[in-house]
């Protein structure tokens, strides 16, 4: 399991992450959409926009 978790980390160092969607903020006209989601494997949260 070691090499696993290691292939999957190098993954994530790589910008290849397994995201799930934390929280979800819909808006209209220009507000657009903000989504806060965050890696499965490594735990990185990021929060997106989406027009």
């Amino acid at each position: 399991m070691d090499l696993i978790d290691t292939l999957l980390g190098l993954l994530c160092r790589l910008g290849f992450h397994n995201f799930r969607v934390i929280e979800a903020t819909y808006g209209f006209g220009d507000a657009g959409d903000i989504e806060k989601i965050e890696c499965r494997r490594c735990g990185v949260l990021m929060i997106r926009e989406q027009n």
